[in-house]
């Protein structure tokens, strides 16, 4: 802008000296200009009749002069204007910019504060925390599948369905306090016996953790004795093994946790997305979203997945998010192997673009 103002400053000082070199000229050399056009050498003239004729020849020229003056006065002041006001609105866009990241940027340290204060019973912190929700989620499944395989499946329910109900389990827990919960979100299923059967495996499982801590704190109290580490929790089904490994007591539910780990995550993603200043296009939405998804460790993704498809978090999926900012870009297909695989849950999403999922561009990959 500096540089127009600059230039235009220069044209109009070249007209000023060319106008005033025209003027000197003309004041020099007019009145002899005049003698020789209108006046016979015999005859010069009287000093009025020159006069009125300088002013007559040269008058309308050097109002020309001034009105080319003028005009460009008035011209260099409108772009002035103009560049001001561009400036203005670059400020003003500046400042929307700026006002966004504060916040934006604000939202992912709090996120990251929540990925730290993750913390499974005092024994599992921070990212690591995740790893174990995995594993505690797939051996859930299993289960739930195992129980629901083996049946008389009075209520017919696919792998999406089973999903979301192991989901449902680990979110709230088992216990007195989720029995109300399953009842109000799965009547009928809360019923089968196949649920039952689910719960009462998963409580024995979680009484087993109870008294084996009992017994080794009393242990604990006689000098020389050794606990034994508590057996690992496994289901073999379909030809898939689930194994979790009881570092803390399970199936107490993990809602109070990663329900705010997530919904902050949504409405972070919510808050880019609701932009709708011009500055902000999609592509431009889509770069800061995916400053956010680089964050997501690939056990948050996973976790997310099945959060996505369970009846607490499928906003994720109506409302787009997952769709339009590739949030599940990075998961590795092959840790969501239990449920309905995310292949067959984006297959429209796949379909219309091969490179939903980075996984796939990693197929056959090495030679």
């Amino acid at each position: 802008m500096e540089q127009k103002t600059t230039d235009r400053l220069v044209i109009f000082g070249l007209i000023v000296i060319i106008g005033a070199i025209v003027a000197i000229f003309l004041y020099k050399s007019g009145p002899e200009l005049i003698q020789s056009r209108y006046f016979d050498k015999g005859n010069v003239g009287d000093r009025g009749a020159i006069g009125d004729a300088f002013g007559g020849t040269f008058g309308p020229i050097i109002a020309w002069f001034a009105a080319i003056l003028t005009f460009m006065a008035f011209y260099i002041q409108y772009e002035a204007n103009k560049e001001q006001k561009d400036q203005f609105a670059k400020q003003a866009d500046d400042t929307v910019v700026e006002r966004f990241e504060n916040r934006f940027f604000e939202l992912i340290r709090i996120h990251r504060e929540n990925v730290e204060e993750q913390n499974i019973q005092n024994v599992i912190f921070g990212r690591k925390a995740f790893t174990t929700y995995y594993f505690e989620l797939r051996y859930i499944y299993f289960v739930l599948e195992h129980n629901y395989d083996n049946s008389d499946k009075n209520n017919v329910l696919d792998k999406e369905q089973l999903s979301n109900l192991a989901y449902l389990i680990f979110f709230y827990g088992i216990g007195h306090a989720s029995e109300g919960v399953f009842s109000h979100i799965a009547p009928k299923i809360n019923s089968t016996d196949f649920f039952k059967t689910t719960l009462q495996r998963l409580e024995n499982e979680k009484q087993i953790y109870s008294d084996f801590v009992n017994d080794k704190e009393k242990y604990e109290n006689q000098t020389g004795y050794k606990v034994l580490r508590l057996k690992n929790l496994e289901i073999n089904h379909k030809g898939k093994n689930a194994v979790f490994i009881q570092h803390y007591e399970p199936f107490t539910g993990h809602g109070t946790k990663i329900g705010h780990y997530y919904r902050h995550l949504y409405q972070t993603v919510k808050y880019v997305h609701s932009q709708e200043n011009k500055l902000f296009t999609h592509e431009v939405k889509y770069d800061y979203v995916k400053m956010l998804r680089a964050q997501l460790s690939n056990f948050e993704q996973v976790i997310l997945y099945y959060n996505s498809i369970c009846v607490l978090g499928n906003a994720w999926i109506t409302n787009d998010y997952i769709k339009n900012y590739h949030l599940l870009t990075n998961l590795p297909l092959s840790f969501a192997d239990f449920g309905i695989k995310p292949e067959e849950k984006f297959k429209a999403e796949i379909s219309a673009n091969p490179n939903f999922f980075d996984w796939e561009t990693l197929k056959n990959s090495f030679v």
